[in-house]
């Protein structure tokens, strides 16, 4: 839905309506749709953080806050220690830099901080270097869980975060199985509402429900993986008033729909190992 002048509004009712349905699927068939919610890119003070961590609280809704260790400051500590017990730190890599090369002839290049350009070993190191200092600042706050930097990472480094502790990773997309590796669960996002590519621009309300409920669809029949909460990315220093508006909207609905959970966050990202 727009305004008159081409620009999205917050909300579509009509498109609601149609996600709406989807959760009434889950509980006829006696289930409940599962979701999570992660936000990238927290580690430095911003206004954005304070925001989001006010409305994790407010909604009653469990966060996957997203930190860059290498970010972590005093007054980001304070104010996640000062969070509800349901804000669960998730490690989002090292300092989120870039070391992929140029890409031939000029082309673009896909970042990532934990890709194929870095032997496995520096970026295990590195990755164990930022876990050990999230965990002595935030304690049992921090999970062992690694999200990486624009999802994206190497399988050679997703096969060895097992043997140095990390129990979960988290990325982007439909997963194939469970576990990325032995021992070591997958629970992905589905739905990033910012337009990178249009001056992260908020995609609007009506492209955000219908990919959400896209993915519940596909879990409810079967094309997805059932068992993976459906997740919800977000990046609290981009988003405008508009995608702000949204989030508080869906978090109310989704939270007091009976067909419709948001269980623990660590409950999500412990399921399914064995």
């Amino acid at each position: 839905m727009s305004d008159p002048g081409g620009r999205f509004t917050a909300w579509d009712e009509a498109a609601w309506n149609l996600f709406a349905a989807e959760l009434d699927a889950w509980q006829a068939g006696g289930r409940r749709a599962t979701f999570w919610w992660r936000d990238d890119d927290a580690g430095s003070p911003h206004p954005g953080l304070e925001r989001v961590l006010a409305l994790a609280a407010r909604a009653g809704v469990p966060l996957g806050l997203a930190v860059v260790p290498d970010w972590l400051t005093p007054e980001v500590k304070a104010a996640i220690a000062a969070a509800p017990p349901s804000v669960v730190v998730l490690q989002h890599g090292w300092a989120h830099a870039n070391h992929e090369p140029p890409a031939p002839g000029g082309g673009k290049v896909r970042p990532a901080e934990f890709g194929p350009a870095r032997p496995p070993d520096v970026a295990v190191a590195e990755a164990t270097a930022g876990w050990a200092r999230l965990r002595g600042a935030l304690g049992e706050r921090a999970w062992p869980a690694f999200v990486p930097p624009w999802n994206r990472i190497a399988p050679a480094v997703v096969a060895r975060l097992p043997a140095v502790g990390y129990r979960a990773l988290s990325g982007f997309g439909p997963r194939a199985t469970a576990e990325a590796a032995p021992g070591l669960h997958q629970l992905n996002c589905h739905a990033d509402p910012i337009r990178w590519r249009e001056a992260r621009r908020f995609a609007g309300p009506t492209a955000t429900l219908a990919r959400l409920r896209e993915h519940l669809a596909d879990r409810r029949t079967g094309r997805a993986h059932p068992e993976e909460a459906t997740g919800l990315l977000t990046h609290h220093r981009d988003m405008d008033a508009e995608f702000w508006a949204f989030l508080e909207e869906w978090l109310t609905r989704v939270g007091i729909h009976r067909g419709a959970a948001f269980p623990p966050i660590p409950a999500l990202l412990e399921a399914a190992v064995s």
